[in-house]
This record gives C-alpha cells, structure tokens and sequence, in this order.
C-alpha cells in the first residue's frame, strides 16, 4: 500500500490507538506489521475473528488473556544449551500458565450457534505444558529464587549455611557486647564485608582486636575487622555457599533441559497466544469506537452508512457516502472548515482500516471495496526543503498518481486545482479528473470551482455531493448531501454580516449570467430536495400510523373471531346438557313409571317415542342456535361508494371495491384500506365520525395503542438499521401504555442486533434498567428492560 497515503490518512495514529488494547509487549509486534492487504478471503477472515472476539467480550466473562511474557530469549538460551536464570523460567511458567487459562476458558464456553468458532480453534491449539510448570514452580518460588525444597542436597546446605551464620553472629555479638570491649567497638553491630561477617572497630583501637581488616569507612574513622575467632567458621561459610550455588546451578540445569526438550511447542503457544491477544484487542478497540463489520467486495464498490472518523473525538456527525456503484466519481464542494477533508480523509482512513482487517466506526450493513492501491493527495504538504510551493507539492504528488493509478485504485484529491489561478487551476482540475474517470479509477475529490460542479452534472458516472452550510447561522451542519453540489453563500453570509445591499447587487452584476443561473437552480434543488425530505417524513408517519391502524383492526377481528368461536362452543357444549338432562329425567321417569305401575311394553314405547321427538325438537332449537350464530347479521346491500361502518372496530369508511361473490369489501377507512366480511358491515347514510375526511385521529390511535401494545417485541432478521428505528418507535408506543418491562427479541445471531439494542436502550430516557433473559425467557437472544413509572 502507498506509504504516503498511509501518511496522509493517518493510519499510524489507529495503530497507536490499538497498541493501548494489547497485555502482552509482545503483541506491539503485530501491530506494527499491521497493513492493508487485497486478499478478500484473508480480510474476511481477520474481520470475523474480531467480530467473534466481540461477541465474546459482549456476552460473556473477560478472557484470562493477561500475562504473556516475552520469553524468546530465553528459548534461544535453551535451544543453546545455556542455563536459564530462575526469573527466565519464572516468565515462561507465567506464560505457558495463561495459556492453560485461556484454552480452559475456551473449552468451557458453550457455544452452540459458533459464534466462538474461530477464536476456539485457535485456543485449541494451545499446549499442554503442565507437567512442565509443575516442575518449575516446585523449584522456583514467586521470585524466581530457587526453593530449598528443590532438592534434598540443596536443604542440607542450606540448614548448615543458616547453622554457621547463627555461630557466627553469636560469637560477634558475645565480643560487642563484652564490657572490656565495648571501648574500642565504635556501633555495637554485626555486619558484612566482602561476603565475611566482620565487627566496626574505632580506627585508633584497631590494634585491640585480633583480627583480618576487611574494609574501612568512607571518613577513616572506622575500620571493619573479622576477628580471628570466626575466620574458621567464615571459611566454612564461604566453602557451603559455593556449594549452595553448584547445587543451584545444577537445578537450574536441569529445569532448562526440560524447557529445551518443548522449545518448539512452546514457540507455537507462544504465537497463538500472542494472536489471541491481538485480536481480541482488535474487538475491545471496535467497541470503543462502536465499530461494526464491514461487507466485502472486490468490485470496489463503497457505501457506508453513518460513517465517523475514528480519530475525532466529541459530537462527529456521521455521513453516508457511496462510490463504485451508479458512479466512479464523486466531486464534493462545501464552505471552508465544512467537513470536505473529514469527509475525503474517512473514506481513505476507513477502507485501509477495512482492509487491515479491523472493524470499522460506522453502520453494520455498511460496505467496503478491496482496492489495490489507495492514493491521497490531502492538505497543505508544502515542502520548505525542496523549495517547492504548495501548488508544486501537490502537483508532484498528482503525477505520481496518474501515472500508477489504474481501475482497482481509489484515488483521493484534496482541493483539486487549488493554488494557482482560479481560471486555470479549475481547468487543469477538470482534465486531471476527466483523466481518471475515462480509466475508471474510483476517484474522490474536494473543490471550490463551480466548473468542476459542472463537469459532475454533465458526465455520467460522476456525481456531486456537497458538505451543508447554515446560512442562519453561518456555520457549517457538517452534514454530507449525496447528488447535491455546494452552493456560493459568499453573498448571503456577507449580507447577514451586515454589507451594504448596493455592495452586494453590485457584485451580482460582475457575475456571469450562468454562474448566477446555476447557483439559482442550486438552490431550487436545495429548497426542493427539504421539502421532499419532509414530505417522506410525513408520508413515512402516515403509513406507519396506517399499519398501526391496520394491525390493530386485524388484531380485533381476530379477538372477536376467537371470542365469537368459544361463545358457539359454549353454546354446543349447554345443548348438549340439556339433552343429556332431559334423557336422563325421562329414563328415570320410565324407570319409576314401570316399577311402580307395572306400565305394559306398548305404553313404555310409546313413551320412549314421545322422548325421541322432544329430543328431535331440543336438536332443532340447537341447530337454531348454532345458525343464528353464524349468520349473527345480514348481509348488507353494498356498492361501490357507499357509506359504511366497520361495526367489529366502530370506525367509518367508504366501500373503494367489492369481491366478485360480494362476500367481501374493500373500505377506505381514514388514509387506511382494509378488506371486510359484509357481515361486519353497516350502511350509512352519512360519515359518522368527528375526524375530518382523510385525517387520522391521533388521539384515539394513542389511546388504542395504550390498551393493545405488546410487552414483546421481536427484531429478528431485521438489518441493524430497520431495527433500531422499530425499536425507537416501539419505545415511543410502549410510552402511552401502563407497561412497565418489554421483552425485545434479537436472538443470539451475529450479536449485531443485540449491540443495535444494547446501544438504543443506553441512549432511551425512560429505560430504568435492562438486562439478558433468564434461560427460561430466552437467554442471551432475549432484553428485558425496565421502564421508570
């Protein structure tokens, strides 16, 4: 990748932001290796592990990643057969132990869905180096000293060692303290020279005591002697200590051997381990900067939705942008300090990052190209050595551009033409850009010129866009608009400082007539382009209000279906108890009739007849009412245009349409067509309602609203930005209702859903709290939140 354009799109300063995500030193190595590369297939998969890493850090505990030292030199010590030091193998123990931590933590993750797939794989491959650590840190303690309990032959030397410094401080301490001595003693203390224990003698008495001078003090007044009592026990000393360090030596001999027998494999834990912790640093970084995946492609086709420079801080206001696609070249024009290199400098910055295989600061959904070369030509790189003006420097870049740029670059212009006179620098701008767009290279650049406007007008596959100004307020929205050039508000802006009006109709006249007919259609389409913006917005509320509407009706009729369904199999259900009582009484009454009377056979039949035709007339009276509720009303005489009333929901309408067997109605009830059951009708004579013709009542869609929304809402299979605006409106909604907690579907998926939830319900007032579902509501596909009363 061009080096300049990493320069000038400052991809060294993600780097930097990265390194503070990482454990372990030995991680900065990748990062600062860290390129672009052009091979989707390697891209993707970088993408995905950090998209899987996040998941992680979303959903469940932090991984035990921490810990990893750098332990290839003391590899290569061992590989060398050169003893490794007590803290060398203390490091290597603390690494090879995180990687038992980290593949245990993997290996307990449940993850049905492989969501992990891609990180579990890789921690899988981790070592097993137990037996090893245990060896360690049998004979290392947290120090790195070696223990005693080492070896049996090092505790022996050891207990003699503590042996002979006891004798030794006894016996000094029995010449300090003496009476008769204490007058040439000058502190009454044990201490050590030269790795003897000696006695602080006043320098005029040194001659008093028997013994060997070691040392004296920096002011001459004391000397330091061994008196000659403890030189024997000193001797021993000194011969136990050594033997103490070849015992040590011998050890750590040992130890290193088992290191070097699984040098290799512990190379190879190492790298993954040191992966591992790159790409999870990658994911908490994404988080930060509330990254997404980005979708792949080797068209070079870019859209990106609500796109942020991840290097500004504060309130940054997201653009969406495209290239690629319906043009290959974008001209963006817009006021000074309006956002045009912030725009160019996103682009550029957040493909690289793309292509690094790092998240990127805008909208899932959004898009990236794998382009081969990026270039970038951006802001003022006027070179004082070279003695080059500014229009100089860029143009040395811009050659070099042409004359590698090809159809599978994105080439990035700042202020194309700028530095040289206007007249000729627009025109030198247009043909390095005609230049581009005939070779197809995905081209983007910022200008004041209304010429190269106009070159994006009068050329297909070019289109403008234009970075908003607020003349009201004379500062720039920071807004990009897509399709729309930058208008000249030099004369509005000077007229609402306070220039003289004759000043600035004298200005007008020294324009030419199409300059001013161009910037008068600017504004038309600015002015057109508002009122668009607004009517979608009302036409979306209506619509939205009409599915409202409509969901409500069918929810209604289908209540009063189920409701009409159980009232008829109520009604069977008492039928048939009658029958059964009536059957019974009879039975009883024959039963007592002959017992008691001594009936004859052709009198109980004939009762037994008389009971069949009651229960014949009890069935006929069942089936009667079984038909009356089924045909509950008549059916209305209709025609198109007719005035009715939807009696289930008690609205008004008109009949727009009527079914071929007239069994059905299409009724235009407000902005809001349904199709009715005739039964359901009423004719009219005229609309009874109070709302004016073709107007929504708002206030009984709210208080309808109150009594029937859900306390669930479920956004699976939605995008990530359909979903939150479903969200934001089923929040609204949730308002005007008693509900208290709502249940918010996303399922476990990707996890985007579940962040466009987290993300929404953080930034909605009235959440109180929220929280994953229990196993039984759903785990961690489901929120649950909470709103304040």
């Amino acid at each position: 990748m061009d080096q300049h354009a990493l320069d000038v799109l400052n991809f060294s300063e993600i780097k930097k932001d990265l390194r503070s995500y990482i454990t372990s030193k030995l991680t900065e190595n990748l990062i600062e290796n860290l390129e672009p590369s052009i091979e989707i297939d390697y891209i993707k998969e970088r993408q995905k592990e950090v998209t899987q890493a996040k998941k992680i850090l979303i959903r469940e505990n932090t991984p035990p990643i921490s810990g990893v030292k750098d332990i290839r030199p003391s590899l290569e010590k061992a590989e060398k057969s050169m003893i490794i030091d007590g803290e060398e193998l203390l490091d290597i123990t603390t690494t090879l132990e995180v990687g038992h931590d980290i593949s245990s933590y993997f290996s307990n993750l449940e993850d049905e869905d492989d969501n992990y797939k891609k990180l579990m794989k890789i921690a899988a491959k981790i070592g097993n180096f137990r037996p090893l650590t245990k060896e360690i840190r049998k004979a290392i303690d947290n120090q790195g000293e070696v223990k005693s309990s080492a070896s049996s032959k090092l505790r022996r030397i050891r207990r003699k060692i503590q042996n002979a410094k006891d004798s030794i401080r006894d016996k000094l301490n029995s010449i300090i303290h003496s009476s008769s001595m204490q007058k040439y003693i000058q502190e009454a203390v044990v201490t050590i020279r030269d790795g003897r224990y000696v006695i602080p003698v006043k320098v005029e008495h040194q001659g008093e005591i028997n013994g060997l001078v070691h040392d004296q003090s920096s002011s001459g007044q004391t000397v330091f002697i061994e008196p000659n009592s403890v030189v024997k026990i000193n001797n021993k000393l000194k011969q136990l200590e050594a033997e103490e360090e070849q015992e040590i030596q011998r050890i750590l001999q040992e130890l290193t051997f088992l290191v070097q027998a699984e040098t290799d494999d512990i190379k190879i834990t190492l790298k993954l381990l040191t992966a591992l912790d790159f790409i999870i640093a990658k994911a908490r970084y994404s988080l930060n900067i509330d990254g997404s995946e980005p979708l792949l492609n080797e068209e070079q086709k870019t859209k990106l939705f609500k796109a942020r420079h991840p290097l500004l801080t504060g309130d940054v206001v997201p653009i969406d942008v495209e290239l690629g696609d319906e043009f290959d070249t974008l001209v963006i024009t817009g006021p000074n300090t309006g956002g045009k290199t912030v725009t160019l400098k996103t682009i550029g910055l957040l493909t690289l990052m793309a292509q690094a295989g790092l998240h990127i600061p805008a909208l899932s959904g959004s898009e990236v190209g794998i382009y081969h070369q990026i270039y970038g030509d951006i802001g003022d790189e006027q070179s004082i050595k070279q003695n080059l003006s500014t229009f100089s420097s860029h143009m040395n870049q811009i050659i070099k551009i042409i004359e590698e740029a090809d159809d599978t670059a994105l080439v990035l212009l700042d202020e194309l033409g700028a530095g040289t006179d206007p007249t000729e620098g627009a025109a030198l701008g247009m043909a390095i850009l005609d230049y581009l767009h005939t070779r197809n290279v995905k081209t983007v650049i910022t200008t004041h010129y209304s010429q190269l406007k106009t070159y994006a007008y009068n050329n297909s596959g070019v289109e403008n866009a234009s970075v908003e100004f607020d003349v009201e307020t004379l500062k720039p929205t920071y807004n990009l608009q897509m399709g729309l050039p930058g208008r000249s508000n030099a004369f509005q802006i000077a007229n609402r400082l306070g220039l003289k009006d004759e000043i600035i109709s004298s200005a007008e006249d020294f324009l030419d007539q199409e300059d001013i007919e161009i910037d008068d259609i600017i504004k038309e389409i600015e002015e057109d382009k508002k009122e668009y913006q607004s009517k979608k917005e009302e036409a979306t509320e209506d619509y939205q209000q009409a599915k409202e509407m409509r969901e409500e009706y069918e929810e209604k009729l289908k209540k009063l279906e189920e409701r009409k369904n159980r009232e008829l199999k109520e009604a069977y259900r008492e039928a048939d108890k009658i029958i059964k009582r009536a059957k019974d009484r009879a039975e009883n009454i024959i039963s007592d009739l002959k017992e008691k009377q001594r009936l004859s056979d052709r009198e109980i039949q004939e009762a037994r007849s008389g009971l069949r035709e009651e229960r014949k007339d009890i069935k006929s009276e069942r089936n009667q009412l079984t038909a009356e509720n089924q045909q509950e009303q008549e059916i209305p005489d209709l025609e198109e245009g007719d005035q009715v009333k939807i009696k289930n929901v008690n609205k008004n309408g008109k009949v727009v349409s009527l079914n071929q067997d007239k069994e059905e109605a299409v009724v235009q009830s407000g902005i809001m067509k349904v199709t009715v059951d005739l039964k359901e009708l009423e004719k009219v004579e005229k609309e009874e309602s109070s709302t004016p013709k073709g107007k929504v009542n708002i206030s009984r869609v709210k208080q309808q609203k109150a009594k029937n929304i859900s306390s669930k809402l479920d956004l699976r299979g939605m995008r990530a930005v359909d979903a939150k605006d479903k969200l934001l409106k089923y929040l609204d909604d949730v308002m005007l209702s008693n509900l208290n907690q709502v249940e918010i579907v996303h399922g476990k998926g990707t996890g985007v859903l579940r962040e466009v939830v987290d993300e929404t319900l953080d930034n909605y007032p009235s959440i109180k709290n929220y929280r994953l579902g229990k196993p039984k509501e759903g785990g961690s596909g489901v929120t649950i939140a909470k709103l304040e009363a």
